[in-house]
């Protein structure tokens, strides 16, 4: 997917019912301003509204994801579920970011509660202090996967910054 071309084409569309960024903002219930960093390609929608867009604007996600309008028959072959594969492999990354937090916070609980107790316990314990370690470094090291393919904390690829705002904000 290529942000600029999906912004220009997101540009076209608006242009073409009329509509003022201010307008379309309104519509979806963003600012302007998410409109126009979309729109120059600094940022994506948010997956939550690829479907209430491509509705506004008269257009098909596939379209919104080709940036370019596809012709009934061209569609057809290609179908939604190409679209469609795009969002679930983005929500199952989202998912498995979750896991991976998870992973790596049982690792280091694990660890640090089990260190307390090696103090007066021996081998079962150290056992459970190495395991501990190893869940939190194979965290460590799916989170950097995760951050190479654009999904880390604080990167453009994360939905929830996707509109350029922090959660909660």
């Amino acid at each position: 997917m290529d942000q600029k071309a999906i912004g220009a084409f997101l540009s076209a569309c608006r242009k073409e019912k009329g509509w003022t960024q201010a307008q379309l903002a309104e519509q979806l219930g963003v600012t302007d301003k998410s409109i126009s960093r979309w729109e120059n390609g600094v940022t994506m929608p948010d997956l939550s509204l690829y479907e209430p867009l491509c509705k506004t604007l008269g257009i098909q996600i596939s379209e919104l994801l080709y940036a370019r309008k596809i012709p009934a028959e061209e569609l057809a072959r290609f179908g939604e579920q190409s679209a469609m594969s795009l969002f679930k492999t983005k929500s199952q990354l989202m998912t498995f970011r979750i896991f991976t937090e998870i992973l790596f916070t049982v690792g280091m609980l694990t660890a640090i509660t089990t260190a307390h107790f090696l103090t007066t316990y021996s081998a079962p314990w150290f056992l459970c202090v190495l395991c501990g370690w190893f869940t939190a470094a194979f965290a460590l090291f799916l989170r950097a996967k995760l951050t190479k393919a654009g999904m880390g904390p604080d990167r453009p690829g994360d939905p929830a910054l996707a509109d350029g705002t922090k959660p909660g904000v």
